[in-house]
């Protein structure tokens, strides 16, 4: 009988910690945090072969997939537990030594709806003021939600964060979309998509200047 998969995991209760000493090139890393059944981030690695990718996974039926799909794919690596625990342990050796972190994506993540539960959300301020501290100036951030309340909250945060240049764009990144979004585009559900970063580190390749907010 197949295990069951968890729709939702508290990020807080895995404690788990791993690390990453980087690949073995100095080609620049995109993020696929949450990557579920991976089908947004296999699509990238393989179109753009010479850069690498880092996928987030916290469940552990789904990162095992995931992991095992990878083998024979050299620019494309899997890591369990909570991003967010361990976003510096993975990326910062591969900073360290001059790698460039290009995007980071976060597609479609769990809402958390309750307030109380604001906290396990993956974007929040003490995340993104520690994570300048140590990561290359020129990373972009993506992120994608079909929640509106989320986009605004996230929005908020990121705008008095030290990433706050912010570009709406309309359309999926390089054109890749991920399972989710493609049922909800099904439903009719509108999708809020937004790229930031640091001032000044950058043009956009997203940035649409025909989509508004809303």
């Amino acid at each position: 009988m197949p295990r069951r998969v968890r729709t939702h995991v508290n990020p807080l209760s895995v404690t788990k910690e791993v690390s990453f000493d980087g690949f073995a090139n100095q080609n620049p890393i995109w993020v696929d945090v949450g990557s579920c059944h991976g089908e947004f981030v296999f699509s990238l690695a393989e179109r753009f072969p010479a850069v690498n990718f880092v996928g987030f996974e916290i469940r552990r039926p789904l990162f095992e997939k995931l992991r095992k799909r990878a083998t024979e794919i050299p620019n494309l690596e899997f890591f369990d537990g909570d991003a967010g625990r361990n976003f510096e342990n993975i990326l910062r050796p591969s900073v360290n030594r001059g790698v460039k972190i290009e995007r980071i994506f976060v597609n479609f993540p769990d809402p958390w709806f309750k307030n109380r539960h604001e906290k396990r959300r993956f974007l929040g301020a003490d995340f993104l003021e520690k994570t300048a501290s140590w990561i290359n100036p020129e990373v972009r951030w993506i992120f994608q939600t079909d929640q509106k309340f989320l986009f605004d909250a996230t929005l908020e945060i990121v705008r008095k964060s030290p990433f706050s240049t912010v570009n709406f764009f309309e359309n999926p990144p390089e054109e890749a979309r991920t399972d989710w979004e493609s049922a909800k585009i099904r439903e009719g559900a509108k999708i809020w998509r937004v790229e930031f970063g640091k001032s000044g580190s950058g043009n956009s390749r997203l940035a649409n200047t025909d989509f508004a907010e809303s």
